[in-house]
C-alpha cells in the first residue's frame, strides 16, 4: 500500500512512522520517565537542526508537562514519546523530574519478600 499525496498511507504507514521515529527502538533509554513523569525544554542559544517532531516536543515542554500530556498534545504514541523524551534528556535539551510518589513506589521484587514475609514492601530503587 503506497502513501497518498497528504502521506496518509493507511495502516501500514501508522506502523512504519513510529518505527522511523525511534529508529526501531521499543523502550526509552531511561528508566525513570513514566507517564506522570514532569518534562520542560532547557532553553537553547541558536536554533539547533532537529526533526519536526521533536521541534513539537520541545515547544510542547516549554512549560512543564507530564510525558501523558505530552503524547496527547502531540498525537503519537506514549512509547515513542518516551523514547524521544529520553532521548532529549539524554542530550540535556530536556529536563525530567519524576515524583517523589514515583521513586517511592514498591517494586515487584520487594513486594514479593514482603508477601514471602522475608522484607519490607517499601524501599529504593536498588530491586528494580
Amino acid at each position: 500500500m503506497s502513501a497518498g499525496p497528504s502521506g496518509e498511507g493507511g495502516e501500514e504507514s501508522n506502523l512504519i512512522r513510529p518505527y522511523a521515529l525511534t529508529g526501531g527502538r521499543t523502550r526509552p533509554s531511561r528508566a525513570d520517565l513514566t507517564v506522570t513523569t514532569q518534562v520542560v525544554a532547557v532553553p537553547v542559544v541558536g536554533g539547533a537542526d532537529v526533526d519536526p517532531e521533536v521541534e513539537l516536543i520541545l515547544a510542547l515542554c516549554a512549560r512543564p508537562l507530564s510525558v501523558a500530556e505530552v503524547a496527547s498534545r502531540s498525537g503519537f504514541a506514549l512509547g515513542v514519546v518516551r523514547i524521544l523524551v529520553a532521548d532529549l534528556a539524554d542530550q540535556g535539551r530536556v529536563v525530567v523530574r519524576s515524583s517523589d510518589w514515583e521513586r517511592a513506589r514498591p517494586t515487584r521484587p520487594r513486594c514479593v519478600r514482603f508477601w514471602s514475609g522475608s522484607g519490607s514492601c517499601r524501599g529504593g530503587v536498588d530491586d528494580r
